[in-house]
């Protein structure tokens, strides 16, 4: 009865450990991250350092496992993998030394590298590997369902997918790094329990070699003993790197061309491992066709959103580009699913879909930020997924008439450039009598021109479908995608822009031709009058009558500090408010900021600066460890406006050193201005919990385009060092909330101070 019971449960069991598998892999990566944090800093030299080894070993998991499963003998396999599994337990739990933190000349890359091999190389390995291993396994048991043992896939994405969503919601607010380390570690344990009992269930119910089926219900197209076509093996790949480079295109287009949202990348990634589930599930046919007649609607509707300048509210944009993804995603990672192979060539199938997701890493994270000034890898991977679009039924051209079917590939896309160009451009709304059917339909002329035009765009890429030519969807997509992304900057007046590991640097002069404005994507950094006798004017959240002006008010002539320190340069509006005799240390990690702040044909706030100033490279905690104890007299935070909130600046042990750091009655200023999350009460808590004093300046006024609303925090050890500020009605009090905890190196929880 046992036995018989065991063998009905192989596919749970089986399913439960990669579950497990894929769940802990998920999780160790955000926990070294926020080890290496404080340690390491946020340089592009650490986080691309991180993603490399993260992607190396996980090919390199899957490598193992492919060789493993197909070289080896049962029997082996099962004896190798428990025996590394085993090992991997020395280096549990999982910690980093602060011992290991690089010096801080030279490149720190071999560092890390080493760091992470030592702290969590084996693990990874590991779970990286039990993905393919545990399904060749249940491959190679007698079950009925082992002859399609892919529906196991479902389950390991499943795995990731929780994990994914649990650690900002679940485990980050509630348990401290040493706590998550330790249940990640005893996780591991019972992850080599099930591994243990896995491989006890291959063996007892293992099928002699030769009279297992050895194909996948779901596609015979390839047999057993047949080799894997190039072909194949590189259409996995290029159907794995779409997706791959979708998920990190979209997360960085709409943080940076739609709004900066901090944890929003959880939500393409979630959607990514969810189509991986559904694809992978044994789902009906018809879904996958479903998805195939939606993907070319999906992707025309989104060009109509995007770029058509309609009044849309910007939650529904964030809504057609997250829906496109999905779609895209569910056509190429289905167009796996359909195409898998018989179960000897498993881990080859799952090493081809790893090389294609790593691929698609690469060229995001560290191709796209070096070849290109935008986020145009997104539009360009849009492209290639219309083009990887599957035909069906298509059609056979005779030789005789291929001349005139390569005119159709050239003519057609030139024709939509053409009107694309001229509906963005040159067509107005006033040049088309629309009027009366606006006023029939009760909407704006203007919304009605720019449906009409846009939406016959659409319509006419959509046709391109039912031609039923390869690739030639995609050449219209690419067509009419390509020309409005072009004319887009047509319209604006861009003097510079360059892009860096950090994000979009653009130097625009505004339409009026008056100021000067620096942007981080959609994020203004600064902003100067073009006008040369305004040029020290202090601008936007920095203006005179703001709370930066009534600092530098209040400790001016002679209650100025000597020295002055700034963590963001920005375009150096700071700089503005220094005297004679000062001195300003600017801390900035982006190079491609200073150099845009340094540049006179763009801003003159520091060439005008009357104090003595220099810039600092590197992440602010770390390198402001080597200014002299007790050196500043202001030290400002200017690093939270955007959709990646520094926690590691936000901490007891950094408001530490930042006091470290202080005169005996010096201020620390900062700049917590953002739209989706209130760090007020992050830093009421932080100086509730180091006995400082704390005032808040919410200033809600704005004075057209030179002054901006701004939120700031003021901090000290007494209050008697704000000087009048103490007593002004424009500064208070911050008001604590119970539900919001100290931060420290190892805690955090940016959940509970979201603007909900």
């Amino acid at each position: 009865m046992l036995t018989r019971a065991l063998f009905l449960l192989l596919p749970a069991i089986f399913s439960l450990a990669l579950f497990l598998s894929a769940g802990l892999l998920f999780l160790v990566e955000p926990i070294i991250a926020k080890m290496i944090l404080p340690l390491l800093g946020g340089t592009p030299a650490v986080w691309n350092t991180c993603m490399m080894f993260f992607q190396a070993v996980l090919l390199a998991g899957y490598y193992y496992a492919h060789i493993s499963g197909s070289k080896a003998r049962i029997n082996r396999q099962i004896l190798i993998h428990l025996v590394v599994s085993v090992a991997a337990c020395a280096v549990l739990p999982i910690s980093i030394s602060r011992h290991w933190a690089p010096s801080s000349e030279g490149s720190p890359i071999g560092y890390i590298l080493l760091l992470l091999l030592i702290s969590v190389g084996l693990p990874f390995f590991i779970l990286s590997s039990n993905s393919l291993l545990l399904q060749k396994w249940f491959a190679d048991t007698g079950h009925p369902s082992a002859k399609d043992p892919y529906f196991l896939y479902s389950a390991s994405n499943l795995g990731s997918m929780l994990a994914l969503i649990s650690y900002p919601t679940v485990i980050e607010p509630y348990f401290r790094l040493a706590e998550q380390s330790r249940a990640w570690s005893w996780g591991y344990v019972v992850l080599l329990a099930f591994t243990v009992l896995c491989a006890w269930l291959t063996r007892k119910y293992l099928v002699p070699e030769g009279q297992g089926t050895g194909n996948s219900e779901g596609a015979a197209c390839i047999v057993a003993d047949s080799p894997l076509p190039l072909l194949r093996r590189c259409s996995w790949i290029l159907l794995a790197f779409v997706p791959s480079s979708l998920m990190l295109g979209v997360t960085t287009f709409l943080s940076t061309d739609v709004a900066a949202v901090p944890l929003f990348w959880i939500i393409p990634l979630s959607l990514y491992l969810l189509s991986f589930i559904i694809v992978f599930a044994r789902i009906p046919a018809v879904v996958h066709r479903g998805m195939l007649l939606l993907m070319p609607l999906s992707v025309t509707a989104l060009i109509v959103v995007t770029f058509s300048d309609l009044a849309i509210p910007k939650w529904i944009v964030f809504i057609f580009h997250l829906v496109n993804f999905f779609v895209y995603c569910m056509v190429c990672h289905g167009e796996i699913a359909r195409s898998r192979p018989a179960t000897h060539h498993l881990t080859e199938f799952y090493l081809s879909i790893s090389i294609g997701g790593v691929l698609g890493g690469i060229f995001n994270a560290l191709i796209a930020p070096v070849a290109f000034s935008t986020v145009l890898e997104y539009p360009l991977v849009l492209i290639l997924g219309a083009m990887l679009l599957p035909v069906r039924n298509r059609k056979t051209i005779p030789v005789p008439r291929r001349w005139k079917e390569g005119l159709l590939y050239v003519g057609i896309p030139l024709v939509l450039v053409l009107l694309t160009y001229w509906f963005a451009k040159t067509l107005r709304a006033d040049s088309l009598s629309l009027a009366a059917i606006a006023a029939l339909l009760d909407v704006k002329t203007r919304t009605l021109f720019l449906i009409g035009t846009f939406g016959s765009l659409a319509l006419l890429c959509g046709a391109l479908v039912f031609l039923k030519r390869p690739l030639l969807f995609g050449i219209g997509i690419a067509a009419v995608l390509m020309t409005l992304v072009v004319s887009k900057d047509l319209d604006r007046d861009i003097v510079h822009r360059e892009r860096s590991f950090y994000g979009v640097l653009t130097v625009e002069r505004t339409s009026d031709g008056e100021f000067m404005s620096l942007y981080h994507g959609t994020t203004l950094h600064g902003k100067e009058w073009i006008t040369p006798d305004k040029h020290s004017d202090p601008l936007t959240y920095y203006h005179p009558q703001g709370p930066v002006g009534q600092v530098f008010s209040e400790f001016s002539g002679d209650r100025r500090k000597t020295r002055i320190a700034v963590t963001g340069l920005g375009a150096g509006t700071i700089a503005a408010y220094a005297e004679a005799g000062q001195e300003i240390d600017f801390y900035e990690i982006d190079p491609a900021v200073r150099m845009i702040a340094i540049n006179t044909g763009f801003f003159s706030y520091l060439t005008d600066c009357r104090a003595r100033w220099r810039i600092i490279l590197g992440d602010a905690r770390l390198t402001m460890t080597k200014a002299p104890p007790h050196h500043y007299g202001i030290i400002i935070l200017d690093a939270f406006s955007s959709d990646a909130i520094p926690v590691h600046l936000l901490t007891r042990e950094a408001v530490a050193l930042y006091f470290s750091k202080l005169s005996p009655d010096g201020v620390l200023l900062v700049h917590i201005s953002n739209r989706y999350v209130n760090l007020a009460p992050i830093l009421g808590r932080l100086a509730d919990d180091s006995g400082l004093a704390c005032m808040i300046s919410s200033d809600r006024e704005e004075l057209g385009n030179e002054k901006s609303a701004s939120t700031w925090v003021l901090l000290a050890r007494r209050e008697t060092d704000f000087g009048a500020l103490a007593r002004s009605a424009l500064w208070g009090k911050i008001r604590l909330q119970k539900t919001v905890k100290t931060w420290t190196d190892d805690f955090s929880d940016i959940l509970s101070i979201f603007k909900w």
